[in-house]
């Protein structure tokens, strides 16, 4: 695509004299740069894409989106703008157009990868092409790529370049219908403008990347731009109104050009959850939906997974399908991975649970669910991500020491920080907790001490397949520890 048919009607100009290349790719990386390509140098917190213009160019890049006044050698041709991340996004939504007929996007602290995935699900049993798009990868369920799964580099909302060409590629593949995660920082950073959404999903808002937002205002404010910016007119808005910032944004758009769908147990919302009752296993859901009360069996692990389905359901059912369609699908859910995920074997029968939980709310919320269907004591393992929001470690400690009955802190990701320091401000939440490192010691131990009744939570790191050990990163995958330390214990052990 040529340079000026790919900003014709943007707030870009070429420079008079200036070269109009015929681009072959737009990356803000300057090593994924090749002949033809345009290079974005977008301004970061740690570090400045101006400084790799000349990586970028000697790579083949023939022009650069860069601050004004930016100096460049001869032959390469510039794009300047005031707001270059936010001109980088509308550039790769341009380069990569191709799109679904169904976009819903999700936000909120916990639960959004579960949402994505249920919400996939529901829409692949009845024969649509869907994918979901989050922090468990690219996932599809089409006819021209059953089972297809796609990197996004480790981000929940990869970067522009990476998220348009994935759905392009996808839509070229005969994809309709799209859930994607929409992270605080990819909304912070402008990643989805371009994309249209037909249905945004308010999920939660508790303490997290308060390192990145600073305040919960702020984080909340991010959180909302799902709905205030990218959000279609006359789409609909589906909140979680337990939440208190939920009932906030549910206010806030009142007046606003789109359909508010308020979930919740209130008598007041249009989907209300009457009842969700543990039974072994298994979630007994009743809902009240205008006059019809409905009730449906969940082959999932926690209350919260449950609310989880039923926000996918209404998401489904907003995109067109019956509503006893939307919500019949529930019973046939499986498990995301690594959200509320069960190991099997124990020779005690014992419960063991994976959950990503790695906030004070998402570990106090997974905890509660496991002890509704603990009989006896219940165990957690958990440690926090160093070079991440630190005020949430004591507060994370302080829910285990609240809810669980024996606690191991370890290590989940510490990076670049000592991982003893971070364990040491756990600490300061649940000062009886008991400290072993590495992870694999401590899960292998806690298993070891499983009897029949008990149930474990091993938390933090859930679908995650490797430990981030300073500037190294390591083969790490909490279910399969698990699984090695249950065939380890011999029959007497438990």
């Amino acid at each position: 695509m040529r340079l000026s048919d790919l900003i014709k009607e943007m707030p870009l100009t070429l420079q008079q004299g200036a070269g109009d290349p015929d681009i072959s790719i737009i990356s803000c990386d300057s090593r994924q740069m090749r002949e033809g390509g345009l290079f974005a140098a977008l301004p970061g917190t740690h570090l400045d894409g101006h400084d790799y213009i000349e990586a970028a160019i000697a790579n083949g890049a023939k022009a650069i989106l860069c601050a004004k006044n930016t100096a460049l050698p001869e032959g390469i041709t510039p794009l300047y703008a005031e707001d270059i991340r936010s001109a980088y996004t509308a550039l790769a939504a341009r380069f990569w157009p191709k799109r679904g007929q169904m976009h819903v996007a999700v936000t909120g602290t916990n639960g959004k990868t579960s949402i994505v995935e249920y919400l996939r699900q529901i829409w692949q049993r009845v024969g649509w092409h869907a994918a979901s798009i989050g922090t468990l990868g690219a996932r599809t369920a089409m006819l021209n790529a059953p089972g297809q799964m796609i990197g996004t580099d480790g981000l929940t909302t990869p970067a522009a370049e990476r998220l348009f060409g994935i759905i392009d590629q996808l839509a070229a593949q005969g994809m309709t219908h799209l859930a994607i995660e929409a992270s605080s920082h990819g909304l912070a950073q402008d990643r989805l403008q371009g994309l249209a959404v037909h249905t945004a999903i308010f999920t939660n808002l508790t303490q997290d990347h308060l390192d990145y937002h600073k305040d919960m205002d702020s984080y909340f404010a991010d959180k909302a731009k799902l709905f205030t910016r990218h959000l279609l007119p006359g789409g609909h808005a589906i909140i979680n109104v337990d939440d208190p910032w939920g009932a906030k944004l549910a206010d806030m758009l009142a007046s606003a050009p789109v359909v508010v769908v308020r979930v919740g147990r209130s008598a007041d919302c249009q989907f209300q959850i009457k009842t969700i009752e543990t039974k072994g296993p298994c979630q007994l859901v009743t809902l009240q939906v205008g006059e019809d009360t409905l009730i449906y069996t969940l082959a999932l692990s926690g209350a919260f997974q449950a609310e989880n389905a039923v926000l996918a359901a209404v998401a489904a059912h907003m995109s067109g399908l019956p509503i006893h369609d939307a919500f019949g699908a529930l019973p046939q859910l499986l498990p995301t991975a690594g959200r509320m995920q069960p190991v099997h074997g124990h020779p005690a029968d014992a419960k063991i649970i994976i959950d990503y939980a790695h906030t004070p709310d998402a570990l106090a919320t997974a905890l509660q669910a496991l002890r509704a269907e603990t009989e006896k004591a219940l165990y957690v393992v958990f440690g926090c991500g160093g070079d991440r929001d630190a005020g949430k470690r004591e507060l994370m400690g302080q829910a285990a020491a609240r809810l669980a009955d024996h606690i191991i802190i370890t290590d989940d990701n510490p990076r670049s920080e000592d991982p003893a320091a971070i364990r040491a401000d756990i600490r300061g939440g649940c000062p009886e907790a008991e400290e072993i490192a590495p992870r694999d010691k401590a899960i292998h131990t806690a298993i070891s001490r499983l009897q029949s009744g008990d149930a474990l939570l091993i938390a933090g790191k859930g679908h995650e397949t490797v430990q981030q050990i300073g500037t190294e990163s390591l083969p790490f995958d909490d279910a399969a520890v698990a699984r090695v330390a249950i065939d380890r214990l011999e029959p007497d052990d438990a």
